[in-house]
């Protein structure tokens, strides 16, 4: 087993105040126990994907690429909310409008995580190669229910926004020093050595291709994107009605059992490949044995 790296802290990832009643933290009550699970299984398997178990990303690939859809799916759907936002009448200030509007203004610029994920997809298929695209599947039947959900009840995205954004923002940063710290070599298939690297060296590990979705632009690294969403995202706890908070809640817990369902469906698969890589060259041997047996029984 690898030398366990420091887990990153629930109480980071899962950030609280005084104010139990609002969005984030009803979110965060109500998948405390799901989150647990899932930092674990994130915490026990993320080194196997990694030096010195594995000679290049692949494995890591995989574990990213239905992620990486998720997320697009729901960036997508939020970008289809603000155009439609764009065309409502001023004049309208029926609930639905202002919740619409509201949503539309939620995501501080710079926040969507898509064409960074597309662009480290496409870095690392270079790096391991289309295998990287064998992963476990999201499934055509949630897509489809997430999508009409998204366009029935908008107000679902945040959701999306919370569990994904905020994860990008805390086990993220966690996740991010594991991956730098492989070093170059790895994440570039060019040799090049990465000792007694300076400290603005050190810092550039943090940003190689491969996981750069796992960083911000600018000084602040996002954090300035995460005081403005959380700042934003107050607003709704008086503007959304019970039922649309519950609703929120529901789909939050729906997301969270999704990915320890991916993360459990990528086990079965590596569980499945090296059954197969073990019993392959055994059959082939018994083969070889019975082929080897058989010609000599013919030449008596």
């Amino acid at each position: 087993m690898p030398t366990p790296s420091p887990s990153p802290p629930l109480a980071t990832t899962m950030p609280t105040s005084p104010d139990s009643s609002s969005i984030s933290n009803r979110i965060n009550l109500a998948t405390r126990q799901q989150h647990t699970e899932l930092n674990r299984l994130i915490v026990q398997r993320l080194p196997l994907a990694l030096p010195p178990y594995q000679p290049s990303p692949l494995l890591f690939s995989k574990g990213i690429v239905p992620f990486a859809r998720i997320f697009i799916l729901f960036e997508i759907e939020w970008d289809l909310l603000v155009r439609h936002a764009q065309r409502l009448d001023p004049a309208d200030l029926s609930h639905d409008a202002e919740v619409r509007r509201w949503l539309a203004s939620l995501r501080p610029e710079g926040l969507a995580r898509s064409e960074r994920l597309k662009n480290d997809l496409r870095h690392l298929r270079d790096i391991a190669g289309s295998k990287i695209c064998n992963a476990p599947s999201v499934g055509e039947a949630w897509v489809k229910e997430i999508r009409a959900r998204t366009r029935q009840n908008p107000e679902v995205l945040v959701a999306f926004a919370w569990v994904f954004y905020m994860a990008t923002f805390a086990g993220g940063r966690w996740i991010r020093r594991q991956l730098a710290h492989r070093g170059a070599d790895f994440w570039t298939g060019q040799s090049g050595g990465t000792g007694n690297l300076e400290k603005g060296e050190e810092s550039a590990l943090l940003h190689l291709p491969g996981f750069t979705f796992l960083s911000f632009p600018g000084h602040d690294d996002g954090e300035d994107l995460k005081t403005a969403f959380k700042a934003r995202l107050a607003e709704g706890d008086t503007l959304l009605t019970e039922s649309e908070k519950e609703e929120i809640l529901d789909v939050s817990r729906q997301i969270f059992d999704k990915c320890i369902g991916l993360v459990n469906d990528l086990d079965r698969m590596v569980w499945r490949a090296q059954i197969f890589n073990r019993v392959l060259p055994a059959l082939g041997l018994v083969s070889i044995l019975l082929v080897y047996l058989a010609m000599r029984y013919s030449l008596r």
